[in-house]
């Protein structure tokens, strides 16, 4: 199964993909409530926690990457960037 650790780790192309608003919202709320950052050792855990199938976390990452939300960490972590998240 894809996680946001693979995501991760295999740098996140930009892509044209249109995950539906609730499923972003379920993964940034997600996110944020792990302290902003997702890291190899969270990521189950964060997907778990947005309720999302495989497809719609890797759909729900694309678009927030490509819409500048997410910035991938030299660590290999990926951080939301928001309002509650800087």
């Amino acid at each position: 199964m894809r996680t946001l650790a693979f995501l991760i780790a295999v740098g996140l192309t930009a892509t044209a993909v249109n995950a539906g608003q609730a499923e972003n919202a379920a993964l940034i709320a997600a996110i944020e409530a792990a302290g902003c950052l997702v890291t190899a050792e969270n990521s189950g855990a964060v997907a778990r926690a947005a309720g999302l199938n495989e497809q719609q976390v890797y759909d729900a990452v694309a678009a927030l990457y490509d819409a500048g939300l997410v910035r991938l960490e030299a660590d290999g972590s990926m951080r939301l960037i928001t309002g509650s998240c800087q």
